[in-house]
Parts: C-alpha cells; structure tokens; sequence
C-alpha cells in the first residue's frame, strides 16, 4: 500500500483510508469544542448570575427590624411552614404595594417588570417579622447560585441576630 501524508496532521504518515488521520482530526476537536462550551456556558451562567443583585433597600429595612426586635428565632428547616402564601403575598402588595413588598426580599432580578413578583427574590421574613430560618434558607439558597452578595448579607443579618439574642 502507498503511503500518503496529511497535510493537517503535520506530515504525519498514514495509511489510505486510514482512521488514525479521522481520531487525529477528531480528537483535536474534541477539546476546541469542549473549550467553546464551557466558555460560552460560563458567559451565559455569569450573565444569569448577575441579573440579581442585593437590594440595598431590603437589607438595611432587614437590619431595622432586627435592631426593633422583630425576629423570629426559629429553627433551621421551618421556613417552609413560615413563609407567606401566594394569596398573603398578593393580599400585601394590595395593602401596601409592590415597593413595600420587595423591602421583604434580599435580591432584586432588574429582568423582571417593576411592579411584578418576579422581581423580587430571597424573601426573610412574614411581613411582620424576619426570620432565622429564612435567613438560613436564604443563605443556602445563595451560596448554591453564586449570589455571593446576597449570601454574605444573609449571613451579617444571621450574626446581627446572633448579637442580639445574647
């Protein structure tokens, strides 16, 4: 059999209709396109990551209520039996509006209309009290996205409640 060389494989000799050229060709591919979607995914998963943002309004509305003892020291998982329902979320925005109700949420997604639930995230507390749980839930819940400032308001808030339990 004639050999023949491949320009695209530096020379490299192989044999007609060999598939040594194909792996050649396609493991120089594989890590040119892997590279190409873990970049593109990481742009994409920055871009989602940075949509929310700490709502300097709603920490320090969270840090007022601590100071003014409206806590609530409750444990670790209790959230889920302590937050608002749908119905006492829109019963509040009725009474008080949307302005009032994201005073009650640690981040704030800009992607979302003003006037919309959507726009408010990490919610902390009953609309009466804040809550140690929700802090927890919230922290968790950030650390697990990569809103790294929300998480560390979490977790100032959850110290601060610390102090004042003492």
């Amino acid at each position: 059999m004639a050999r023949k060389t491949c320009p695209e494989c530096w020379d490299a000799p192989t044999e007609r209709g060999a598939r040594s050229v194909v792996a050649k060709h396609r493991t120089r591919l594989v890590p040119a396109t892997a590279l190409a979607i873990l970049i593109s995914f990481g742009v994409s998963a920055f871009a989602e990551s940075r949509t929310t943002r700490l709502d300097e309004t709603a920490f320090a509305y969270a840090q007022e209520l601590i100071t003014q003892g409206h806590v609530v020291l409750d444990k670790k998982n209790d959230w889920g039996d302590h937050h608002p329902t749908a119905q006492q979320e829109s019963d509040f925005i009725r009474d008080h509006g949307f302005a009032e109700y994201s005073k009650w949420h640690l981040g704030i997604d800009a992607t979302h209309a003003q006037k919309s639930k959507a726009r408010s995230k990490f919610p902390f507390g009953d609309f009466k009290n804040i809550h140690r749980c929700a802090l927890l839930a919230v922290k968790s819940r950030a650390h697990q996205y990569g809103y790294s400032d929300i998480e560390n308001a979490a977790a100032r808030l959850l110290e601060m409640m610390e102090r004042t339990r003492r």
